[in-house]
């Protein structure tokens, strides 16, 4: 008789759906249930909220509100959880009454921890007079961005003057409404069309009155004083015309949890691939490092910083005019930082500016985004890959770290039975004693050499190098001592004697010494990869 009633189920599941109908208003009521929380952090359900959390939810570990920890809970009463109970049902029925302890969600305390670890942190620069900073920030549908980023802005910002210019690209939503409600400086452009991020910070550059120019993302959240650490940076440290901030992830409640409240970025650095050619810049982030780990709250100069938060000198802006708009929506900010870098100017990553950002929310990474990508790089690697690839090249040699972390690696090729066991055991013993990755490859037939090579020494003309499965900007060099064919090689490396070829090394004495220092001069001399 139960089983019909309950359609197949067990008596136990009948008085749980029983339990759950008598709470049912009293845990809708009890502000300790959140329906849009729910519905938006948990998207995998449909019909009512509280009824999936009740029969479903609350089993698969979901939160009933950011005011109830479940895991807390569970916790610090094991008997709720030996016997699988509903934590906020029990709390309701039965634990409020016994004066259980309930707290919020560790995505709200690990939160507030930050923001208020990061108060001892902070400069509080004073300025004479308060240049001007016209703040940037492009929007397209993204009224739930506007809300939070603008949550408490003004007493967030810790700094007076500046201007806010958005710039709409065709939103559909209520975002251009929002903007115009706030009592805040707003200058609002509204765009028939989606222009890109280059032509839209552009566009606005042109009408800022301030002395310096901030580009921020629409999905950043502040903390308090981001903005008059920024500036200070700026100001206060010479021939510096770009700041970046220090920013985190904030709290995922499903997918990607493992990177919650990690820092996200801490200025770039570049990394290696073989496709598209050859080098691509990533956020500098170690998940390994505490938020507040000493190399994490000091200024750093750095090669680039991403376009999320970036403060510029307007007049340095101009000068290099401004963004490339030919990237759409990608690698224009790291484009400017090299243009920087090439001009010789400083850029610094401001270690205790802290923002989150909620970048996953903004990137849907379909067909569309990889063909947008690929053309992106196309146009940067044209535009700058013999430039990075040398720059790239002279920082692992020299193990400056600036342009990236790795170590330089040198792969030594020969054939089986060589002779040359000897000396390459020699050569690979000084190469590793300078920090250097070496790899020996006695039988190269696959051709595979991967993407973190940068030298690639042969000692042999036995292999073909027209398949090199390898990066295309490695340099290949070729020792002959034998009358080798070079012609498949970038340098040649002698012992003996001397040919007219811009790019030969004779090595008179110690191998390692002489071949660095002589290659460090062929490359600085214009080498082409």
């Amino acid at each position: 008789m139960v089983k019909n009633i309950v359609n197949g189920g067990s008596l136990s599941n009948l008085k749980s759906m029983l339990k759950n109908r008598k709470y049912y208003s009293q845990i809708k009521n009890s502000g300790l249930f959140d329906s849009e929380f729910y519905s938006e952090t948990y998207d995998d359900f449909k019909g009512d909220p509280l009824n999936h959390y009740l029969t479903k939810g609350y089993k698969e570990g979901k939160l009933p509100s950011l005011d109830f920890d479940s895991d807390f809970y569970l916790k610090a009463y094991p008997d709720v959880k030996q016997a699988h109970l509903n934590p906020l049902l029990h709390y309701i029925a039965h634990g409020k009454s016994e004066g259980k302890i309930i707290q919020q969600a560790y995505s709200i305390r690990r939160k507030e921890e930050i923001c208020e670890t990061n108060l001892a942190f902070l400069s509080n620069y004073e300025f004479d007079a308060e240049p001007l900073v016209s703040i940037i920030i492009l929007n397209r549908n993204g009224l739930t961005h506007l809300k939070r980023l603008f949550k408490d802005f003004d007493s967030k910002t810790n700094y007076s003057n500046y201007e806010i210019i958005v710039v709409d690209n065709a939103s559909t939503d209520d975002s251009v409404s929002f903007l115009k409600s706030l009592d805040l400086p707003i200058t609002v452009i509204e765009n028939d069309i989606n222009v890109s991020f280059s032509k839209g910070n552009n566009d606005a550059a042109k009408i800022a009155k301030g002395k310096y120019l901030l580009l921020l993302n629409n999905d950043i959240e502040p903390t308090y004083g981001w903005l008059n650490e920024l500036v200070g940076t700026i100001y206060y440290n010479d021939d510096v015309v770009s700041v970046g901030a220090k920013l985190i992830f904030p709290y995922y409640f499903t997918s990607n949890r493992v990177s919650s409240y990690k820092i996200q970025h801490s200025g770039d650095i570049f990394a290696e691939r073989m496709y598209p050619c050859c080098l691509y810049a990533v956020n500098k982030s170690d998940s390994k490092l505490d938020i507040f780990d000493s190399k994490l709250t000091q200024n750093n100069q750095s090669i680039a910083v991403t376009g999320a938060v970036n403060l510029i000198d307007k007049n340095v802006y101009e000068e290099l005019s401004g963004l490339d708009e030919e990237y759409f929506y990608g690698l224009e900010d790291v484009d400017f930082c090299l243009k920087l870098h090439k001009k010789g100017y400083k850029i610094l990553f401001a270690g205790n500016s802290v923002l989150f950002h909620h970048e996953s929310s903004t990137r849907v990474k379909n067909e569309s985004y990889f063909e947008n990508d690929k053309n992106n790089y196309s146009i940067f690697w044209n535009k700058w890959g013999q430039y990075l690839s040398r720059c790239l090249l002279l920082d692992k040699i020299n193990s400056n770290k600036f342009f990236t972390e790795k170590n330089l690696k040198i792969t030594i090729v020969d054939k089986p039975n060589s002779k040359n066991g000897e000396l390459i055991s020699e050569i690979s013993k000084n190469f590793n004693d300078l920090n250097y990755s070496v790899e020996v490859i006695m039988d190269m037939e696959n051709n595979y050499i991967g993407n973190s090579c940068d030298i690639l020494i042969s000692f042999t003309d036995s292999y073909k190098l027209n398949n090199l499965v390898a990066r295309g900007d490695i340099v290949k060099v070729i020792v002959d001592n034998n009358n080798l064919n070079t012609d498949d090689y970038d340098i040649v490396v002698s012992f003996d004697d001397m040919r007219p070829n811009n790019n030969f090394i004779k090595i008179d004495n110690d191998f390692t010494t002489e071949f660095l220092e002589k290659l460090e001069k062929i490359i600085r001399d214009g080498y082409e990869f």
